[in-house]
C-alpha cells in the first residue's frame, strides 16, 4: 500500500488520484494507492498538495521534490455576501491558518488588489474540511464579510447560497498546484512506484481535459453539498481548461513561486532550489 498524503480535501488536489482509482489505472500498473490526510500520516512519502510541500521544503522540515504538476492555477476563491462588497473591499476575511500556503496566497492577492489601508483583517480558521465549513459559516452568519474557499465547494453551489465570487486566485496568480511530490528521505524520485503513480495520474489529467464521464464522477464524489450539474460546471469551467501544464511552464512558474514564497516566509537561505527540477 502506497500512502498519498493530501493537505486539504479539495477537488483539485484529489481529482487525479480519484480518477486513477476509478479508471483502474493503478490496478493495471499493479499498485495500490490510498489518499490520507498528510497531517495524520507523516510517514506518507508522497504528497498531493504541492504548495504545502514547498512550505515544508523551504523551512527545511522535509526534503520534498515534485514529480508531477496538475495545474498552475490555484483553485481558491474569495467569496462575499453581496456584490456591492467588491468595490469597497471586505473588512473581515475568513481565511486559512497562519503560515499555510493558502494564507500566503491570500496575503499576496489582497496586497495586489487593495491599498494598504483597505486590506481587510484576516480571521484564521483551521485547515481541512472542518475549517472549510467554519469559514463558510462565518461568511453566511456575518461573522466575516468575505471568506477564502477552495474547490471542496462548487462555485455554482455557493452562488445558490447568495454568495458572490469576488476573486478567483487562479486568475490573480500562477503557482504549481496539486500533483505528486516525493519526500526524498523516504523514497526516491526514481522508484518504480513513483513512476507508476505519475503515469496513472498523467492519464487521469487527460480524462480531466476531455471531460470524460469518469472525471465527472470523480469531481462529484469529492464535492461538499453539490449536485452533479455543479460538478459538471466546475469540471468544464475550471479544471478541464487548466489541467496538464507544459513542463517548461512548470519550471518557469515554479522558479518565480519559489523566490516569492521564500521571501514571504522570511526564511533566508533554504535548500529547496531544486524543488521543481524533476518535472519533465
Amino acid at each position: 500500500m502506497i500512502l498519498l498524503g493530501y493537505r486539504d480535501h479539495n477537488v483539485h488536489e484529489l481529482v487525479c488520484h480519484e480518477i486513477a482509482n476509478r479508471a483502474g489505472y493503478y490496478d493495471r500498473l499493479g499498485i495500490e494507492v490510498k489518499a490520507v490526510p498528510g497531517s495524520d500520516h507523516p510517514e506518507a512519502a508522497l504528497s498531493a498538495g504541492l504548495g504545502g510541500s514547498l512550505v515544508e521544503a523551504i523551512r527545511g522540515q522535509r526534503r520534498w521534490k515534485v514529480a508531477l504538476v496538475h495545474t498552475l492555477h490555484p483553485l481558491f476563491w474569495i467569496w462575499t455576501r453581496k456584490a456591492g462588497t467588491r468595490s469597497a473591499g471586505p473588512t473581515a476575511l475568513a481565511s486559512h491558518p497562519e503560515g499555510s500556503i493558502v494564507c500566503a496566497f491570500t496575503q499576496k492577492v489582497l496586497s495586489a488588489r487593495w491599498a494598504a489601508d483597505e486590506v481587510p483583517s484576516v480571521l484564521h480558521f483551521p485547515a481541512g474540511s472542518t475549517g472549510d465549513h467554519q469559514r463558510l459559516e462565518a461568511l453566511r452568519s456575518g461573522a466575516a464579510d468575505a471568506a477564502v474557499l477552495g474547490s471542496a465547494f462548487a462555485p455554482s453551489a455557493l452562488s445558490r447560497f447568495g454568495l458572490t465570487d469576488s476573486l478567483f486566485f487562479g486568475d490573480a496568480l500562477r503557482f504549481p498546484t496539486a500533483g505528486v511530490a516525493v519526500d526524498c528521505e523516504r523514497t526516491s524520485l526514481d522508484h518504480p512506484s513513483v513512476g507508476k503513480i505519475v503515469a496513472a495520474q498523467t492519464a487521469a489529467i487527460a480524462k480531466v481535459r476531455s471531460r470524460d464521464p469518469v472525471a465527472l464522477d470523480a469531481v462529484a464524489s469529492l464535492l461538499h453539498d453539490s449536485s452533479r450539474t455543479d460538478a459538471q460546471r466546475l469540471l468544464a469551467d475550471y479544471l478541464s481548461p487548466q489541467y496538464g501544464p507544459d513542463p517548461r511552464d512548470v519550471r518557469a512558474v515554479g522558479a518565480d513561486a519559489l523566490e516569492w514564497l521564500a521571501g514571504a516566509l522570511q526564511t533566508g537561505a533554504h535548500t529547496a532550489t531544486d524543488f521543481y527540477e524533476a518535472v519533465r
